[in-house]
C-alpha cells in the first residue's frame, strides 16, 4: 500500500509540474512585432527573401535535394567593414523550431537603423537549415535524423555506432521514447515509471544524449553527415575566404526548453553573455533548461566553427539561444507523437505535426512573440556593436 501512495504521490507532482511548467497564453494584445511570425515554411521564406531584397543584402538560395517540394537554405549577407570578422545566425536547425529564428532575422533585415550601420563583421543569415522539418513541422530532417546530432566526421560516426548503445541510458527509455503507436495514456505511465525508477535528470541526460543505432528514434544523429550539413559546407567555403578570417561567432536559435520567451545561452565564453544578452539564462546551470546535455555530441553551429576555421589563426565562439515554450515533458510528448506518426502511421502525421509545432511555436500568443524578437534581434545587435569585446 505504501509504494502504491509513493507511485501516485509521485504523479500527481509531475502531472501538477508540467502543469505549473505548462504556458497558458494571455490574452491577445496587438503586438508590432507580430507580423515577423509566419505559419508555414514558405510564408516565412517569402518573408526573409523580401526583408533581405529590401535591406540590399546579398540573397542567395541553396536549392534543397528533395525535388518534389521546393525547399531551400537561404542565405542573406550584410557585407561588414573588416574582411576578416564574421557572424553567422542560422535558424531552423530543428525544422519546426524555425518559426522564431526567422522571425528574429527578418526583423532585423527589416531594421534600417541595423542593416545601414558600419558594422565591423559581415554578418550572414541562413535562413532553415533544415527545410524539409520547417515545411513538414517536424524537428528532423526527411531521414530522421537530428541535424544537432549529426555533424561528426567519419571517425566520430563510426566511434558513435561502435559505442554501447546505452552508454547514457537511451535504451533503457527507449520503449518511453519511441512506441510504433503514441497515445497519452502509454506516455503518461511510461514517463512515470522511467523517471520513478531512473530519476528525471538521468532520463534527460539520456533523451538528449540521443541515439546512433536506432534510425527512427528520435534524437537520431545519422551515419553520415546531412545534406544540410555537407550544402552549407560548400556555399561557405565558396562564398567566403574562410582562412582570411581571424574572428568569427556562430548564433543558433533554438525553441522548446526554459521558461516561455525567455533564452538560455550555451556558449563557450560564459563571459561574453554580460555583453551580447546580460539577462539570459546560462546552460551551465545545473538546474537549467539545458542541463543533462554533457553527453552531446554533433551540434551544427559547433561543427561548423572547427571545420571552417583554424584555431589557430581564428578567434571563434558559438551562442546556442533557446526560447522557452512549454514544459520539457510537453515537448517530448509531442516529439514522440509526431515520431511515432512519421514512422509508423504517415496518415496521422498531418495531427501529429501540428500539435509539434504548438509546442515549439506559440503563435496564438503576442507576447511570447514579442520577447522573442525583442531578446533574439538584441542579442545579435549587441554581438555586431560589441564584437572586438566579444572576441578581443
Amino acid at each position: 500500500m505504501g509504494s502504491l501512495t509513493t507511485v501516485g504521490a509521485l504523479l500527481i507532482a509531475i502531472l501538477a509540474h508540467t502543469a505549473y511548467k505548462s504556458y497558458i497564453a494571455p490574452p491577445h494584445v496587438p503586438s508590432p512585432y507580430e507580423h515577423f511570425f509566419s505559419e508555414s515554411y514558405y510564408d516565412a521564406r517569402a518573408l526573409f527573401r523580401a526583408s533581405a531584397r529590401a535591406a540590399n543584402a546579398q540573397l542567395h538560395a541553396i536549392p534543397y535535394p528533395i525535388e518534389s517540394m521546393d525547399l531551400t537554405i537561404d542565405v542573406a549577407i550584410q557585407p561588414g567593414t573588416s574582411p576578416s570578422s564574421l557572424v553567422i545566425h542560422l535558424s531552423g536547425t530543428h525544422g519546426v523550431e524555425g518559426f522564431a529564428g526567422s522571425a528574429i532575422q527578418s526583423a532585423l533585415l527589416s531594421n534600417a537603423s541595423f542593416t545601414s550601420a558600419a558594422h565591423d563583421p559581415t554578418i550572414v543569415f541562413v535562413h532553415a537549415v533544415n527545410p524539409f522539418g520547417f515545411a513538414k513541422l517536424r524537428r528532423f530532417n526527411e531521414h530522421n535524423v537530428d541535424l544537432n546530432r549529426n555533424h561528426l566526421t567519419p571517425e566520430e560516426f563510426a566511434a558513435a555506432r561502435a559505442r554501447d548503445p546505452n552508454h547514457a541510458g537511451y535504451v533503457d527509455i527507449s520503449h518511453m521514447l519511441n512506441p510504433s503507436v503514441a497515445d497519452d495514456v502509454s506516455f503518461w505511465t511510461s514517463a512515470l515509471y522511467s523517471i520513478a525508477k531512473y530519476g528525471f535528470v538521468a532520463c534527460k541526460r539520456a533523451i538528449v544524449s540521443g541515439t546512433y543505432h536506432n534510425p527512427r528514434g528520435i534524437f537520431y544523429g545519422g551515419h553520415e553527415m546531412e545534406p544540410s550539413h555537407r550544402l552549407l559546407h560548400e556555399f561557405f567555403a565558396t562564398h567566403f575566404d574562410l582562412a582570411a578570417i581571424t574572428r568569427a561567432a556562430i548564433v543558433d536559435i533554438h525553441t522548446g526548453l526554459g521558461p516561455p520567451g525567455m533564452d538560455t545561452i550555451t556558449t563557450q565564453k560564459a563571459d561574453a553573455l554580460e555583453i551580447i544578452a546580460p539577462d539570459a539564462l546560462h546552460a551551465s546551470n545545473d538546474d537549467g533548461a539545458l542541463s543533462g546535455y554533457d553527453h552531446v555530441q554533433g551540434r551544427g553551429h559547433v561543427g561548423y566553427a572547427r571545420t571552417w576555421f583554424n584555431p589557430e589563426t581564428t578567434q571563434t565562439v558559438t551562442f546556442e539561444q533557446e526560447f522557452g515554450t512549454v514544459s520539457a515533458l510537453v515537448v517530448l510528448r509531442g516529439m514522440r507523437l509526431e515520431n511515432a506518426a512519421f514512422n509508423h502511421a504517415p496518415h496521422a502525421r498531418l495531427v501529429a505535426a501540428q500539435e509539434l509545432r504548438d509546442v515549439f511555436y506559440l503563435h496564438e500568443d503576442s507576447a511570447w512573440k514579442e520577447s522573442v524578437v525583442r531578446r533574439g534581434a538584441t542579442a545579435l545587435v549587441n554581438l555586431a556593436a560589441h564584437f572586438r569585446a566579444v572576441l578581443p
